[in-house]
Parts: structure tokens; C-alpha cells; sequence
């Protein structure tokens, strides 16, 4: 017999004794009405029977006979109830589904066990008694339930249901990429989707591509996987949204998100933004203490912190002079004091000491690869901060480059750059490994105003150098023969002095903070686009680490 398909009527949780019995009795009752010669069929006692005396017949001898040898059937047990699922899990219209017996029904007695099948639609007979509903049956939202009882022949188990809406099955996941990750002005910028949407009804699957440049949509754009690189341009930010749906379904959405960098070959035109910190104070000079996000500024008086959201507060009291400033390489910061002739160190805590005095008239600070701290003013002097042992680097002769008054390193600390006051002019100086100059300064880059307060570089080799006489922030390429104006500010807000921010409490790391000590010691933030030279910077080979 096969177990998954019977015949049998279904009867829950009753046996099939006095069905039988019945069935027997009504065959018998329509041979005798048809007057078919046949044996009368036994149907068991009827109640008349049970009131009837046997005495004369010699039942009670065989009920006894019966008792002594102990002949009477053991009770029949009923299998227990199947483990069922319905695949798939959720029936989508036209196409057949089934139910699955995962564990079979046990039966105590190891009797053989079938299984008997039935459906309603809607909660009406569906006239179904086999494991699968047919594709043509199967409409979008009928709810179909299934039961399915075991059996032994004899009696019923307790039947197993399960109840499921043919719905519709959503597309597959999309995934999307842009490329190239890093595009710069000009690029072509493609769109990949992979894996693609697939339904697994069949349904036809829409998909929507949106694009939007810094912001906006761009209608022209839509359904494009291709931007041409025309319209790609500096810092343009490019997201793309894609979407897809069967119509039954909340729509799938992906997005992707790239931004046009700018390059060292392809730099900004002049700055991407500026403005003015008026809560934060500085006088020529500026550092940046990453230990608490702080700028590090003089207004006067006092050697001042201020974060980026305007709160500031005395950090060493009582300073009566204070030009450039550095950081060393421990985290000290390191001050000239022009009054003094002094160069001071500043601990964390506020606490200050003198490394060396007797400098004279001094202006620039600059930290140099090697951590030993440059001084300038015409003459170029090298401090350790450890031992405060002094050495000339470079004394101009008869004003052959008007006076040095700032320097700073090219990528691989193997030029000296030293901005002047007195002709317009930015020299370079050829260096050693040991730093030491191997020549004379040369000219540079010229054209500019006469009074440079300051020299910076960022991470392409690009110089950038504040002027008073032109109240400008010159960008200077790394040839030296292209100047762009990034500032161009009036004599009273011009930035007096530069230095990167650190990238820490929201000082930007790809932006110069200008001091304005004609600006009742504000502080201007000039977004450039690209981090500092220290980022990249190296000495003899060897990356410098701070």
C-alpha cells in the first residue's frame, strides 16, 4: 500500500469499528432486497441480541473456553501526528505548491501508516485529497489550509494543519558600485548593479536609476549608468539611488555616493570656503594641542585655548610676547619671545621654560624633520630643544635675499624654503642629510608682495605663503612658476601668520587657520582641499612621524 495516498474516509480521532460494522450491515440489507442468494453477513450483536437467552446454545461454554485461554484482541493504539511544511513558503500564483511530511507519524503498535490529504480554499472544500494544489488553483491571496491525518487501517491519529496565502515572492537583493571610488574633474563615472534583480514568480521587475549631483537631482541623468566625465567636476559630490519593485512588494533601494577629489595635478582654483572664528584668539602664530581639540593662540596677554564651538580659556598667564610657534616632537609646544630673545618651551600643564636665550630679535618658528627647532629672522638659527645648543644654518650677505623671516621643508627635506620681507620673493636652498645648506639660496617664485609672515606646504609640495603688503594668501605650485591667490583680504583682516589644522574637535585637516592680529585677534579658517606636507613628509628615506 502506499502510505502517502489512501482511500480511506477520514474520520478525526475515531476508529473505524462501528463504521465497518454499519458498512456490513447495509450490504447485507441490499442483497436480501435484491433477492441474491447469499450467505447472511454476521454484523455482530445487535441490542436485541444482548437481551436474547444463549443459555440453549452453548455461547456460554465458548465465552468460557475463550476466558481460559485468554484469546481476546489487545486494543488497537492510534499513530501520532506528522511533521508538515508547505514549499515553497510562500505560494506564488500560477504555480503548484505542495505539502511535505518532514517526520513521520509513530505508531505504537509498528503498524503500517498512510496518510490521508485534504484542502479547503477560503475556507471552503477544494475537493483536493493529494499533497500538491495544481498551478491553475493557486490565485494570488486565496488561503489555502491543508490537513493531513495518518492512519493504520484501523483508527485515525490526530491530524496535522497547516494554513498559507499564495502571495508573491520579492525580487532578489541588488548590489551597486560606482567606479572609479576616487574620481577626479573629468572622469567618466560608471555604474555597475551585479547581481542584477531576479523574481523568482516571474513577475517583470521595474528598476529606477536617480541621480543627484551636490544635493539635487539631475533629471537629465535618470535611468543613466554612465555620467560623462563633462560633467564631473572638482569636489562634486555624485549619489545614486536604485530601485527596484515587482509591483507587489515595497520597492528595494540601494544607493552609492562618491565624490570628485581634487588632485595634485588638478588643484582647487582658490580656496573652497573661508570664515571668520571670532571666539578663538591669535596673534602671529597657532598650534594645535590634539590632547583636548584646541587652539592654541596669543591674545596679548595670555597664552589662550579655544575649541572649535568658541569656548576659551587662559592656558599660561601673564605672556608679554609671543611670535611664531611650533610643536615639538614629544607634544611640547615652543614660542619665540621677541622681547627676550627667548625660545620657549610649554609643557601640556601650562608649564614653561626657557631652551635658550640671548637670540636676539627672533620671528619664525618652524619644527624641522630632524625635531630641532628653526628660528628666523635674516639670519637662520638651529636650537636643540634638549640642550638649547645654538647654530647658525644660513647668515644672508649684503642683503642678498632681504630678510628671512619664515622657512619651512620640501617633501623629502632636501630644500630649505625661506619667505623673505624686502624684494617679493620665496628662495630655495639646496640641503644635505644632515640639513645643512649645500649652496646659496636661489630664487624661487617671485611677483609677490614684499612682506611674507608665514610658509606652510601641503601634502602635494604646494607652498603656501600669507603676504601683508597684498593682504594675500598665495598658493605657489612645486615648480614655483604658478601663483594663485587663494585670500585676498584687507589689511585689517588679513591672516598674519598659517598652520594646518589637525584634523582633531573639528579643526580641519585640510584647511590653514590664519591668526589676525589686526582683527582684535580672530582667527580665519581657509578651507584648501589638501592636508598637510607633515602628512607626507620624509628625511633621508625615512618617513617623520610627527
Amino acid at each position: 500500500m502506499d502510505q502517502r495516498s489512501t482511500a480511506l474516509p477520514y474520520r478525526a480521532n475515531r476508529g473505524y469499528g462501528s463504521g465497518m460494522r454499519s458498512l456490513l450491515a447495509g450490504w447485507s440489507a441490499f442483497l436480501l432486497s435484491t433477492g441474491c442468494d447469499s450467505e447472511p453477513v454476521d454484523t455482530g450483536p445487535s441490542p436485541d441480541d444482548s437481551a436474547r437467552d444463549t443459555s440453549d446454545t452453548g455461547d456460554s461454554a465458548d465465552t468460557a473456553d475463550s476466558a481460559e485461554t485468554g484469546d481476546t484482541a489487545p486494543p488497537n493504539n492510534p499513530p501520532g501526528t506528522p511533521t508538515i511544511h508547505i514549499t515553497p513558503t510562500v505560494p506564488a500564483p500560477d504555480l503548484a505548491f505542495s505539502v511535505v511530511i518532514d517526520a513521520e507519524a509513530a505508531d505504537a503498535d509498528g503498524d503500517a501508516v498512510s496518510y490521508v490529504y485534504s484542502w479547503t480554499v477560503d475556507g471552503v472544500d477544494a475537493g483536493l485529497s493529494t499533497e500538491t494544489v495544481p498551478a491553475e488553483r493557486a490565485t494570488l491571496g486565496s488561503v489555502w489550509e491543508v490537513t493531513v491525518t495518518a492512519t493504520d487501517g484501523v483508527d485515525v491519529g490526530v491530524p496535522a494543519t497547516l494554513l498559507v496565502t499564495v502571495g508573491n515572492a520579492a525580487p532578489s537583493e541588488i548590489a551597486i558600485s560606482l567606479s572609479p571610488l576616487a574620481p577626479v574633474e573629468g572622469d567618466d563615472l560608471v555604474l555597475t548593479i551585479d547581481p542584477v534583480a531576479v523574481d523568482p514568480d516571474g513577475d517583470p521587475v521595474t528598476q529606477e536609476i536617480t541621480w543627484y549631483k551636490n544635493g539635487t537631482e539631475v533629471t537629465w541623468f535618470k535611468d543613466l549608468t554612465l555620467i560623462e566625465g563633462k560633467w564631473v567636476g572638482d569636489q562634486d559630490e555624485f549619489r545614486v539611488v536604485v530601485t527596484v519593485t515587482d509591483g507587489y512588494h515595497t520597492p528595494q533601494t540601494v544607493e552609492a555616493t562618491v565624490t570628485a577629489e581634487y588632485t595634485c595635478a588638478n588643484p582647487p582654483p582658490t580656496s573652497l570656503s573661508e570664515g571668520n572664528l571670532s571666539a578663538a584668539r591669535a596673534y602671529h602664530g597657532i598650534v594645535f594641542d590634539s590632547s583636548d581639540g584646541t587652539l592654541v593662540g596669543w591674545d596679548g596677554s595670555s597664552l589662550i585655548k579655544s575649541d572649535y564651538a568658541g569656548t576659551r580659556s587662559v592656558f599660561v598667564p601673564g605672556v608679554a610676547s609671543v611670535e611664531q610657534m611650533d610643536l615639538l616632537p614629544d607634544g611640547d609646544m615652543v614660542y619665540a619671545d621677541n622681547g627676550t630673545g627667548a625660545l620657549v618651551r610649554v609643557s601640556s600643564s601650562g608649564a614653561t621654560s626657557n631652551i635658550t636665550t640671548g637670540l636676539g630679535y627672533v620671528y619664525g618658528v618652524t619644527v624641522g624633520p630632524d625635531g630641532k627647532v628653526y628660528v628666523t629672522y635674516d639670519t637662520i638659527k638651529r636650537v636643540d630643544p634638549d640642550t638649547g645648543e645654538t647654530e647658525t644654518v644660513y647668515t644672508p650677505s649684503g642683503g642678498a635675499i632681504g630678510t628671512a623671516h619664515a622657512i619651512n621643508f620640501n617633501l623629502d627635506s632636501t630644500i630649505m624654503y625661506i619667505a623673505t620681507i624686502g624684494n617679493g620673493t620665496v628662495y630655495q636652498m639646496a640641503l644635505d642629510a644632515n640639513l645643512d645648506p649645500t649652496g646659496r639660496p636661489t630664487a624661487f617664485a617671485t611677483g609677490m608682495g614684499s612682506w611674507m609672515d608665514g610658509l606652510e606646504l601641503d601634502e602635494c609640495g604646494n607652498l603656501y605663503v600669507p603676504n601683508y603688503s597684498d593682504s594675500m594668501l598665495w598658493r605657489i605650485s612645486p615648480d614655483g612658476l604658478t601663483k594663485t591667490a587663494m585670500v585676498t583680504r584687507s589689511s585689517t583682516d588679513y591672516g598674519h601668520g598659517v598652520k594646518w589644522g589637525n584634523g582633531v574637535g573639528s579643526w580641519d585637516d585640510h584647511t590653514l587657520y590664519q591668526p589676525q592680529p589686526y582683527a582684535s585677534y580672530h582667527v580665519r579658517e581657509v578651507e584648501i582641499g589638501f592636508a598637510s606636507a607633515d602628512t607626507v613628509r620624509t628625511w633621508n628615506g625615512v618617513a617623520v612621524s610627527y
